[in-house]
């Protein structure tokens, strides 16, 4: 199988793409791509086979309450925080999404979500709410809970759990941590050389734990939510070496299963 992992951003020459090939215990590291156009990443995104998965680190939605509060202001209705704290209403449920808080609370303050509303992350989710468009026009549909072959991810909170956070941010340090990968040192200099191409492999990485099932899914409570605003993929801790397991070692949870 092979995974792709995308870092994203709303400037196109930020944006970086890494693809990992899966077979017999080992992954194979491709160059990185930079400086990724729409159309690169459609063009990679729509090319998934069976049992490819992709993992990009951007929301992949709003919050709901901002959503609501924006369409409420544009309908002069009623304010959505009329009655309560202003400032805690805007700092937390105009800010972040429920997955956000969710990650912020296990994590934080090591890892704490930019929230997607604010500054230029909201520039990012329009640019991926423009190339998920694209791939359900295309027959890719994206769920944004993370059931199909594209999920959302954070790469430094996959790091965290991973424990990777403290170590170098550099190829040797990945490459001890995880033997079995394969990458040759022109490819190794490459991401080195781009903390853009480094967060875009741990993408890649954290997307072959979407697919083992070694990531939490939002529970039923949780599902409302995750559908609209997008869930974040949180590795389970100490996972990093169980990612090379053979196809069927493990699969991805159903529906109605949670990690």
């Amino acid at each position: 199988m092979r995974t792709v992992g995308i870092d994203l951003s709303a400037d196109r020459s930020k944006t970086a793409m890494s693809v990992l090939e899966w077979k017999d215990g080992v992954a194979e590291v491709e160059p990185p791509a930079l400086k990724c156009t729409d159309d690169t990443l459609i063009d990679q995104l729509t090319g998934l086979r069976p049992g490819d998965r992709a993992g990009v680190d951007t929301p992949f939605g709003w919050p709901a309450e901002f959503v609501r509060a924006v369409g409420a202001h544009l309908a002069e209705d009623p304010w959505p925080g009329r009655g309560q704290d202003s400032e805690r209403y805007r700092k937390d449920r105009l800010r972040y999404r429920l997955t956000d808080r969710i990650v912020r609370d296990q994590i934080y303050p090591v890892s704490a979500p930019l929230p997607a509303p604010f500054d230029r992350i909201g520039a990012m989710v329009a640019r991926w709410a423009h190339l998920e468009d694209e791939l359900n026009r295309r027959g890719v549909r994206v769920d944004r809970t993370g059931r199909g072959p594209i999920a959302e991810v954070y790469p430094k909170a996959s790091r965290h759990r991973w424990g990777l956070l403290g170590a170098p941010r550099t190829m040797d340090a990945l490459l001890a941590a995880a033997p079995w990968l394969r990458c040759d040192t022109p490819t190794a200099r490459a991401y080195d050389a781009s903390e853009h191409a480094f967060d875009a492999l741990v993408c890649s990485l954290t997307a072959r734990a979407v697919a083992r099932g070694l990531t939490t899914f939002p529970d039923a409570s949780e599902a409302g939510d995750a559908r609209i605003e997008g869930w974040i993929h949180l590795p389970v801790p100490g996972s990093l070496a169980l990612l090379p397991a053979q196809d069927g070692a493990a699969t991805t949870p159903s529906a109605t299963d949670t990690v």
